[in-house]
């Protein structure tokens, strides 16, 4: 399927995870055959992900002007809500992830057929609870490693 010329919405979107690493961040060593995904279900929201630069500023006194330059990079924290379901294969990855201090990959496919890969850590792990009418949730956090690395459709 073609990129997106136009606006579209999300639907159609999913995200798996890998405890296996790629031997490489690159297109290829994500789509190993060594790689196996596990579709994380009933996903509500993926949050953003992306980076940040920190922008660094010194004045010199003879001048008094403001010299801004680039400083580190960050890429960002993916805060994920689900409607909670333990016996998914997913959710219950995620939920031993949050208790390990390795990193793990995860496959964004969007709907174009457009697949973000990352690597990542576990940052949070919550339950949202609410009241009669709500639907127990979690909340989780994908903290990135590292650059995504982004792959165009076919």
């Amino acid at each position: 399927m073609a990129e997106n010329t136009v606006p579209v919405t999300l639907t159609g979107a999913t995200l798996a995870i890998s405890a296996t690493l790629p031997e490489a961040y690159t297109q290829a060593g994500y789509e190993s055959t060594d790689m196996v995904y596990t579709l994380i279900g009933e996903v509500e929201n993926f949050g953003n992900h992306g980076g940040t630069k920190q922008i660094v500023e010194f004045t010199p006194v003879d001048t008094g002007v403001v010299t801004k330059m680039a400083g580190s990079k960050n890429y960002g924290t993916m805060n994920l809500t689900m409607a909670h379901v333990p016996e998914d294969a997913g959710q219950v990855i995620l939920e031993a992830a949050f208790e390990s201090t390795n990193h793990y990959s995860v496959k964004m496919t969007y709907p174009s057929g457009r697949v973000h890969y990352m690597d990542v850590l576990i940052g949070k792990n919550e339950n949202q609870d609410g009241d009669a009418n709500a639907v127990q949730k979690l909340s989780i956090d994908l903290a990135l490693a590292r650059k995504p690395v982004k792959v165009a459709a076919v």
